[in-house]
């Protein structure tokens, strides 16, 4: 019988026990078949994937940017359909989605795939077979082995690239240090503009402050006769705003002298509880009026303090005046006391407090605390960093602690001794301090006026000339003879009338006249400023002091440089005195009549010579200095001119004619000021890069007109004829007050460098441009000084003969620039400068609204 047949094979089985991993996909790629080795191998289930779409099943990982598995497999299984014949890919990386139950996430794998197509008895595709090969580990190893190779490779680089790397270094070493000295001697060069600079500023904001201050002393004095009640009460409000205007003046120096680098201060052993009482208890009667109550408790210390006298007073008043400020009711409380090898100064009020937040900002230069309820919201936000700085000197510190609401806790703390100290600033005695900048009554004045009360008058009696220093008056028959050297004739002409009823006074314009005068006929006194031209104040002490007949002459310096330094810098190199700008006529009549007496003194005070050595290692801050200063000191000029001009109308038709000049000297001294601090700003928007020009449609020729009749009363006062010539309408895109200020600057420097001569201004325009020309018949630019005049703080002229910055032609080019425009200098036939402004009628396809660069 033959055998019966076999049964048919089961296939499914059969595929689905093959060794490798195989799906079987449908044209669209659904899985209708896989292996029991690719389920395995990709740690799924068969009824989990069956019936769907491979890329469903096995999505490209979220977790790297860089997958490219899914759009790589899609495009060779299309690709298989299309063209009917197998596909191989190259190896890739494609991870796997990991079951929840080993951790989730995705599984790193490489694979290498096949697909095949399948065809039907329609010949169709039908399937396609997607084989894969599992070649993770050996990728791994490829990968390792050629990380292995690509170190020691660059081992071996590394080692050939060390020899080389040395010399390299060596010589990189040896250019830095070539570049240092480079540096060093750069930053000496910028240290001494910028301490160029601040004297300049110095001299040009005290000078105007004494030509104030004095005119407005000698009228509350009655030295022009009598006042009305009304006008006193206003001259005694502009004296006010003056003392308090060089309050800010001083403070502001203070800040720039610490930027500029350490401060060559001398500490003298002091009687710390004295000093505090005395600083203190001045604003006992401030306190009093405003109902506060002020308690000083500073026992004697068991030793004697080094300190620098002055510095450690303006720690003490501004402490104290800014506890004032904030409290408005309860008291303010300083406590002095000694705790091992140091000394504490706490200073207590029961004020407004200061949130917590604001604690850590406190001493920051420029930061005021907003919101807190205080007797005025002016002040510039320097006094607390000018506290720490100069506890700072001292090797001190300065805390605070405040509850809001309650009130707060400023402490000071010093060591004791001096090891502290570098002994060159040491000073063994104590010598009595200066009162030229009478910090004590500027810092009072100014809380009198916050209160509600009103401030003390001056007494006509604290304005009498004193007595000579031994206690008589000085006899009118034997009156003394004083040089007077001072290049500024204001200055000259004031302290002439000053010291006429008491002495003889031979005057002199500047230190080489000053010379002569004096070894022709040598005086009884010689009283000289230090910045002139030709020769200055030290040059004519040192030759004074060099000649036979005039060694042992008294002389007296005026300085605008302000603080112990410089004092101490006048009096070592050989003067009896040394007075600082702004002063009292009173003060000035003491310290002569003192030094009339006192010739001698010169040896004594030869040994208070100070160091002069101002290098630092950085320069900070001058834009935010220039833009504080600035704003800051535009709010008193703005009250100097509001109750000058109430004066000026209290006073009448009748009044004394002294008092009218006097007046009009002060108020000429204001625009002066007003001027400076103008600059300053343009200074500070230029170099920090916040000016902008903003354009719009502008008539030139209208705006020139406008410009030009504020300069015709000044050229009318000199004598100088002024043309002014528009020659068309010019109509165009411009900033207006910037051009203004441009056309101001020209006219001001042809009036000034060429008075009393003919100045023409023409204004034209030319097809896409307008030309303005200002030509003068003055002095005339050196053609080496043309360029360097548009430079910052950069003239052509002595700065004692015509005065000023050096920064208005600066700030007119970069303006012009601004405009895309052009000025040029050359020199007017016959004599003269002629300035040439070429600008375009319009500005350029994109807006220009940029900053102006330093």
């Amino acid at each position: 019988m033959p055998p019966s047949p076999s049964p048919a094979p089961d296939y499914r089985s059969l595929f689905e026990a093959a060794p490798n991993p195989y799906l079987v996909l449908t044209p669209e790629f659904v899985i209708v078949g896989v292996t029991d080795s690719y389920l395995r191998a990709t740690r799924t289930r068969r009824e989990d994937i069956l019936g769907r779409n491979i890329f469903d099943v096995f999505p490209d990982n979220p977790q790297d940017p860089l997958a490219s598995g899914v759009a790589n497999l899609r495009a060779s299984l299309e690709r298989a359909v299309k063209t009917r014949t197998p596909d191989a890919m190259a190896v890739q990386k494609y991870d796997i989605p990991r079951p929840d139950q080993a951790g989730g996430g995705f599984e790193l794998r490489y694979w290498s795939p096949l697909n095949t197509p399948v065809f039907g008895e329609d010949g169709e595709v039908r399937y396609v077979i997607h084989r894969v090969e599992d070649v993770t580990d050996f990728i791994r190893l490829k990968h390792l082995d050629e990380e292995q190779s690509r170190q020691h490779a660059e081992l071996r680089a590394r080692a050939d690239e060390m020899e080389g790397e040395i010399f390299r270094r060596a010589q990189q070493i040896q250019e830095a240090n070539q570049q240092l000295r480079v540096a060093n001697e750069q930053l000496g060069e910028l240290d001494r503009l910028k301490s160029e600079f601040f004297a300049n500023v110095s001299h040009e904001f005290r000078t105007p402050l004494t030509l104030m201050l004095g005119p407005t002393e000698d009228l509350l004095a009655g030295r022009a006769g009598p006042l009305s009640d009304e006008v006193r009460k206003e001259m005694e409000r502009v004296h006010r705003n003056a003392g308090r205007l060089l309050k800010l003046v001083n403070a502001l120096l203070d800040l720039s002298k610490l930027e500029a680098g350490p401060r060559e201060e001398r500490f003298a052993p002091t009687d710390l509880a004295a000093l505090t009482k005395d600083a203190a208890s001045s604003f006992r009667s401030a306190m009093e009026r405003a109902g506060l109550k002020l308690t000083v408790d500073c026992p004697p210390l068991s030793q004697p303090v080094y300190v620098a006298p002055d510095l450690w007073e303006q720690i003490v008043l501004n402490l104290v005046s800014n506890a004032f400020k904030f409290t408005l009711q309860g008291g303010v409380t300083l406590r002095l006391r000694e705790h091992g090898q140091r000394v504490s100064l706490e200073v207590e009020d029961t004020g407004s407090g200061i949130p917590a937040h604001e604690l850590p900002r406190l001493f920051e230069r420029f930061h005021r605390v907003p919101g807190s309820p205080s007797r005025t919201m002016e002040g510039s936000g320097i006094g607390l960093a000018l506290v720490q700085e100069f506890a700072r000197l001292h090797g001190g510190a300065v805390s605070a602690r405040s509850t809001e609401g309650e009130g707060s806790v400023f402490t000071v703390e010093l060591p004791l001794g001096h090891a502290h100290l570098p002994p060159e600033r040491i000073r063994t005695t104590s010598r009595p301090r200066s009162a030229a900048r009478e910090a004590t009554s500027a810092y009072v004045e100014e809380a009198l006026l916050w209160g509600s009360a009103k401030p003390k008058d001056r007494t006509q009696s604290s304005h009498h000339h004193p007595a000579s220093a031994g206690g008589h008056a000085v006899s009118p028959v034997s009156r003394a003879r004083i040089l007077l050297v001072d290049d500024n004739r204001d200055m000259r002409d004031y302290i002439q009338r000053v010291l006429s009823p008491e002495y003889d006074v031979e005057v002199a314009t500047d230190g080489q006249k000053g010379l002569e005068a004096a070894l022709a006929r040598p005086p009884d006194l010689v009283l000289s400023d230090v910045m002139m031209p030709k020769l200055d104040g030290m040059g004519l002490l040192r030759a004074l002091r060099a000649a036979p007949t005039t060694r042992e002459l008294p002389i007296l310096l005026l300085s605008a440089k302000a603080g112990e330094e410089a004092t101490v810098q006048g009096l070592a190199s050989g003067a009896d005195d040394y007075l600082v700008k702004p002063f009292s006529a009173g003060e000035l009549l003491a310290r002569i009549a003192s030094n009339l007496k006192l010739a001698r003194m010169r040896g004594e005070m030869a040994n208070e010579r100070a160091r002069a050595e101002n290098l630092t290692a950085a320069l900070r801050a001058r834009d935010d200095f220039l833009s504080v200063a600035a704003h800051e000191l535009r709010t008193p000029l703005a009250a100097f001119q509001l109750h000058l001009e109430l004066v000026e109308r209290g006073l009448g038709k009748d009044a004394p004619p002294k008092a009218l000049e006097r007046l009009k000297q002060a108020r000429s001294f204001i625009r002066r000021l007003a001027m400076l601090v103008d600059v300053l700003m343009d200074v500070s928007q230029i170099t920090s890069g916040r000016l902008k020009i903003t354009r719009t449609d502008v008539d030139l020729g209208d705006l020139l007109v406008e410009v030009t009749r504020f300069a015709e009363e000044e050229a009318r006062r000199d004598g100088t004829p002024l043309t002014v010539d528009v020659k068309g309408p010019v109509m165009g895109a411009f900033d207006p007050s910037r051009i203004s200020q441009v056309v101001h600057n020209l006219i001001a420097n042809a009036l000034k460098f060429g008075r009393g001569r003919p100045v023409d201004v023409t204004l034209q325009p030319d097809g896409e441009v307008v030309r303005l020309s200002v030509v003068d018949h003055g002095i005339g630019i050196k053609p080496e000084d043309r360029e360097r005049i548009f430079d910052r703080f950069e003239r052509a002229v002595s700065t004692h003969h015509y005065g000023g910055l050096g920064l208005g032609l600066w700030v007119s080019r970069q303006v012009v620039e601004a405009h895309q425009g052009r000025i040029d200098v050359e020199d007017t036939p016959g004599g003269g400068t002629t300035f040439r402004v070429t600008l375009p009628l319009r500005d350029p396809p994109v807006d220009v609204a940029s900053g102006l660069a330093s």
